[in-house]
């Protein structure tokens, strides 16, 4: 639960809560905070997220979100390179229901 409070401003429970910490949202970020039962995939120039939750209306599932690349990774060595785990994303999309699973929610 304390790893959901890393990434800015992200649902929680079908809940905004806000960052303690203002860190910007990359794959790394999303990666540390997707549990057992969720996923994230790169895509292209996306990335697909799933994470578990659960709401009083419809129980345990897995809801579906889409990010954007906001930055281009740059090749190399050094303080000037960055990896595409590292670059920033953006929340385009999000599911406004849950799915059986991670396998379905990415699907």
């Amino acid at each position: 639960m304390g790893l959901w409070l890393y990434i800015h401003t992200e649902t929680v429970h079908n809940r905004k809560v806000a960052a303690i910490n203002s860190t910007k949202v990359t794959s790394e970020t999303l990666q540390i905070s997707v549990d057992s039962y969720g996923a994230v995939l790169a895509y292209g120039g996306y990335t697909l997220a799933s994470f578990a939750t659960w709401t009083k209306t419809e129980g345990f599932g897995n809801n579906a979100q889409i990010y954007r690349l906001m930055e281009e990774p740059v090749s190399g060595f050094g303080s000037n390179s960055r990896g595409r785990g590292e670059c920033e994303l953006e929340l385009v999309a999000e599911s406004d229901h849950l799915f059986a699973d991670a396998g379905h929610a990415i699907a």
